[in-house]
């Protein structure tokens, strides 16, 4: 919950400084609008906006700098990485179906013995280890209302690690986001998170 309103005021942030560079960039149009049509002084105004680009860039530059190196820190994903799993599951795309299951890093892959439908406790982190044993997959959770709550690539040759809470009980949908051959529609799977 912390992290979801975290994200929000960062969202928010992010559309103020947005908002106020356009206001910046509509008020130097304005100007050379309102100036572009006087002729003589049209040479002058051209000089002032030249000498005024290299001061903007700078200006514009060292904002985003700032905010870079202000807003990076807050990121919530150092905290969750850091953080011990409750429990790692091993998941395994192939074409067209999802093994998982709880385990260590197979060497191979193709060799590991998952089952499409996993049962799952509520408020525990738990830690996905994806990967792919033929092309590329994505692995994606929905929930009952068919909301988006996590995904991760899945490819063969890595392993990517996704971390994700379930904080209350039900039946979790798991789809392929990556098209990946004609019967990609049926490379579903299924995560019980018991009450």
């Amino acid at each position: 919950m912390y992290c979801t309103s975290m994200l929000l005021t960062i969202q928010h942030s992010a559309a103020l400084i947005s908002l106020i560079g356009a206001l910046v960039v509509v008020g130097v149009v304005l100007f050379l609008f309102t100036t572009s049509d006087q002729g003589d002084e049209k040479h002058e105004a051209k000089k002032m906006v030249y000498a005024l680009r290299g001061k903007y860039f700078l200006g514009l530059a060292a904002v985003i700098v700032v905010g870079l190196v202000i807003t990076l820190g807050m990121l919530p994903y150092p905290k969750f990485q850091t953080e011990a799993p409750d429990q790692t599951i091993v998941v395994v795309g192939s074409q067209w179906s999802w093994k998982m299951g709880p385990g260590e890093l197979p060497a191979e892959p193709k060799k590991f013995k998952g089952k499409s439908t996993i049962t799952l406790p509520p408020g525990k982190t738990i830690q996905f280890l994806v990967t792919a044993s033929d092309v590329t997959h994505n692995f994606a959770i929905y929930n009952e209302q068919g909301v988006l709550l996590a995904q991760t690539q899945a490819m063969p040759g890595y392993w990517n690690d996704l971390r994700y809470t379930f904080a209350q009980g039900g039946t979790f949908k798991v789809l392929c986001l990556e098209y990946c051959g004609a019967p990609h529609t049926v490379m579903t799977g299924k995560i019980v998170v018991e009450q």
